[in-house]
């Protein structure tokens, strides 16, 4: 069972991140998609297992909470994901501004999202485990 719900959070957490990826991430950008894929796919697993199983099993396993846990974070992801380009000079200029001021908050924020991250990967590991031996 384990193992079943595995690999239906990978195959679904692998087919949104790549349509994530093919429409968001460009470039230099796709760096991140370790960490995008990771919290995708740990978020995934753990929402579908502690879902109330709904709609068609395959083998036993209700793979459409899974899609829809899936589904709401790549949605997350990609509304507060920055896609906005300057379109003109002065824009250009303000934004310009706007990170130099931006920079001298750059550490801090860098410390608080590290933690955030490591907490939250904690969190969802921890509820994965937990469900498993709750069963």
């Amino acid at each position: 069972m384990i193992f079943g719900e595995l690999l239906v959070a990978l195959t679904v957490t692998v087919l949104l991140s790549a349509l994530l990826m093919s429409t968001f991430l460009k470039g230099e950008q796709r760096t991140r998609l370790i960490w995008i894929f990771l919290i995708i796919f740990l978020t995934t697993w753990a929402g579908g297992i502690w879902v109330r199983p709904f709609g068609p099993s395959f083998r036993g396993i209700y793979w459409l909470p899974f899609l829809w846990i899936g589904i709401i974070i790549v949605l997350i992801l990609a509304v507060s994901y920055p896609r906005r380009i300057p379109k003109s000079r002065w824009e250009t200029l303000e934004m310009l501004q706007r990170i130099e001021k931006q920079k001298k908050l750059n550490q801090l924020t860098y410390i608080t999202l590290t933690l955030l991250f490591w907490l939250l990967l904690f969190l969802l590991s921890l509820a994965i485990i937990v469900r498993y031996f709750k069963m």
